[in-house]
């Protein structure tokens, strides 16, 4: 039997697995590898899942997943924010008329990632506050 915050670090453990595994395949140029790990991985997930020995959603879980998700989406988006900003300085270089367009391009597709999100935040926040009446 499993604790549920052990299955939570075997998920983690997993997706860097699998992100060694997309790596190695993008390197020798294989899909193969990468398509038989995530099959594995998801399989193990599920396995392991079904070994939880305490209930996996109740009230109480589901509003500490709830803060979590926001203080994680906050710090991340802060984050993200601010390298690229990093990103565009640096494109910038010493000069502002020697801007690396490949690089500072990144940054601002980035940044525009970044204002999507935000968008998608407020949007699905009106859907669900339409939804559950506040």
């Amino acid at each position: 039997m499993m604790k549920r915050n052990y299955f939570f670090l075997l998920v983690a453990f997993l997706a860097f697995i699998e992100v060694a595994i997309f790596w190695i395949s993008v390197d020798i140029v294989d899909p193969l590898p990468s398509i038989i790990a995530i099959i594995i991985g998801i399989l193990i997930i599920y396995l392991a899942r079904m070994h939880i020995d305490e209930v996996i959603q109740d009230e109480r879980t589901w509003k500490i997943a709830e803060i979590t998700s926001l203080r994680t989406l906050q710090i991340t988006w802060v984050g993200l924010f601010l390298f690229a900003l990093w990103i565009i300085i640096e494109a910038l270089g010493e000069q502002f008329r020697h801007f690396n367009r490949t690089i500072g391009i990144f940054g601002f597709r980035l940044l525009a990632i970044l204002c999507g999100i935000i968008v998608l935040y407020v949007v699905l926040s009106l859907y669900y506050n339409k939804k559950f009446g506040a």
